[in-house]
């Protein structure tokens, strides 16, 4: 799958698309039984490669010499980064059974700053499945081969040492697409300075396939519709012939619509918009509208790569096998551990899930990569065991959330999660800037307590909007009604923070050099200490 990386340069140049999808999509083509057979096949060669390495002969001296594909789910247990940080945490060069040509990095909810080794192999199979995601991101159609390349390439995802700057580089490998910022200058620049300038290089350039968070692609549509995008004025970069050029055609296409305002859609036609972010679904209208098509979303982490992608129609995912190997966690599982301390041990394999259950996802490296059966503590649902409108045989998923985002306001009311709490946000017409929730104690009672900043343009005071937040979410959640009608409270309590305030933390992390992580507050039960600077900021 990763031999002869100039492969797809040669195959695109020559117009050999049938062969590039082979090569990039082709896993889409599998059957369930075909694709159990490859997480198999390279379980057993990581096997060969990994027992040899001085992290697992460290790590599972007894057992390192005795794994097999029978019995190695018995021998080992579950595992967490903590098991892996006092050897990996010093990023020594000759822990694994390969060489190591990339270190990547992200961080947990502590803030603990993790550490994961790309062995050349797994390096080039990250920028492999990143180039499918590109091509699926801008397919109509089974085969559809849109990327080329020259195409211009925009992004303001965080750069190397991070995943989505390590995923660029490794593309560039079978790929050269014209990207902005460059690569020399990407990991230069602070994620400020990109937002600032990407996108005004691309009135230039131009822009065939974007990467960004969710948030910031509604943002600047909103900036779009906004009195100050109409009030903004030229300047000398504007006498560029390319970028005047662009506006006017620009202008054109909205007044043919009956729209006074420029949208980004009208400056650039997208071949293809992948998106990252747990709001992308709530938003997908909206971002249709601004950007003129509809946002596509992969599934990954730091310690594997992509995971999982959107196939051409932008809806389910489908697990690419050959990534790492994957074991799931039943729901009732997990749940057990949150609500008991009883920690997991059971696992099914991906031949054993059942349509409608979710998962915590445990995987296992492949490339010589130094994990085994590790938790991801990331929940997913299956959908669907195939998708019979695109003909493809693998089980569908999508992404719910970290085990840990989760509020679990009583005994009786099911867990509620960030998707739910969004979902109540927007059918609950809240308009809002940002927002976080706590479970709290009032009165020896469990509430909800949303801090929330709302739109400028927005007239609700703190009572209407606990009203609509608490209506909506009793119609999503008929198990966290039941606290209203069985314990005679309403469980929410809002706290409307000052404008600008969500703007303020972000620029006080930056300045702070703080991980890419942590730039935003998380959502979902952040700490008394965060929820204290968001109260007072000023």
């Amino acid at each position: 799958m990763t031999q002869n990386t100039p492969l797809t340069r040669n195959l695109l140049l020559n117009r050999e698309y049938e062969r590039v999808w082979q090569r990039h999509c082709g896993f889409l083509d599998l059957t369930l039984a075909e694709s159990v057979a490859v997480q198999r096949r390279l379980l057993e060669e990581q096997f060969e490669i990994a027992r040899k390495s001085k992290l697992w002969q460290t790590m599972f001296p007894a057992q390192v010499q005795e794994l097999t594909l029978d019995n190695f789910r018995q021998i080992i247990p579950l595992t967490t980064y903590a098991d892996y940080e006092p050897h990996l945490a010093g990023r020594p060069d000759d822990i694994l059974g390969r060489p190591i040509q990339e270190w990547a990095r992200t961080s947990g909810r502590g803030g603990r700053v993790k550490w994961i080794p790309y062995t050349p192999e797994a390096y080039l199979q990250l920028g492999e499945v990143s180039l499918a995601d590109a091509i699926l991101a801008s397919a109509a159609f089974r085969g559809d081969v849109r990327v080329r390349q020259d195409d211009v390439v925009v992004t303001n995802l965080p750069a190397r040492p991070y995943l989505s700057g390590l995923a660029q580089v490794a593309t560039a490998e079978y790929v050269r697409f014209r990207l902005i910022p460059r690569l020399d200058e990407f990991e230069q620049m602070t994620y400020q300075e990109r937002n600032a300038k990407i996108f005004e290089r691309a009135m230039v350039q131009g822009m065939d396939l974007l990467g960004s968070m969710t948030l910031v692609l509604v943002k600047m549509g909103e900036y779009f519709e906004s009195d100050a995008s109409r009030q903004r004025k030229f300047t000398w970069q504007a006498l560029n012939p390319r970028l005047l050029w662009r506006y006017i055609r620009a202008r054109a296409r909205a007044r043919k619509e009956g729209r006074d305002h420029v949208l980004p859609r009208d400056l650039w036609q997208l071949k293809g918009l992948m998106c990252g972010g747990a709001d992308t679904e709530i938003f997908r209208e909206r971002i249709r509208n601004y950007w003129g098509r509809d946002p596509h979303e992969s599934y990954g982490c730091t310690e594997a790569g992509i995971l999982a992608v959107q196939a051409w129609d932008c809806g389910d995912m489908t697990f690419i096998p050959h990534s790492a190997f994957m074991e799931f966690i039943p729901a009732q599982d997990w749940a057990a551990e949150r609500l008991q301390g009883a920690i997991p041990t059971r696992t099914l394999l991906i031949d054993e899930l059942e349509v409608g259950s979710r998962y915590e996802v445990v995987i296992s490296n492949f490339y010589g990569g130094p994990l085994l059966r590790y938790r991801l503590h990331d929940l997913i649902e299956v959908t669907a065991a195939g998708n019979e409108a695109l003909d493809i045989h693998l089980p569908q998923i999508r992404f719910v959330g970290r085990s840990g985002d989760f509020i679990d306001l009583s005994g009786f009311a099911g867990l509620i999660d960030e998707k739910q709490l969004l979902t109540t946000l927007r059918d609950g017409n809240i308009p809002h800037s940002d927002w976080v929730i706590r479970k709290e104690i009032l009165t020896n009672e469990s509430i909800l307590h949303l801090y929330i900043e709302l739109t400028p343009e927005t007239d609700l005071g703190a009572d209407e909007v606990k009203n609509r937040f608490h209506t909506t979410l009793k119609g999503l959640n008929p198990e966290y009604a039941n606290i209203e009608e069985m314990l005679g409270y309403i469980p929410v309590k809002v706290t409307i923070l000052p404008m600008g305030t969500f703007s303020r933390y972000l620029a006080e992390q930056t300045e702070k050099g703080a991980d890419m992580a942590h730039l935003k507050p998380n959502r979902i039960n952040p700490s008394r200490e965060i929820v204290d600077r968001l109260v007072h900021s000023l």
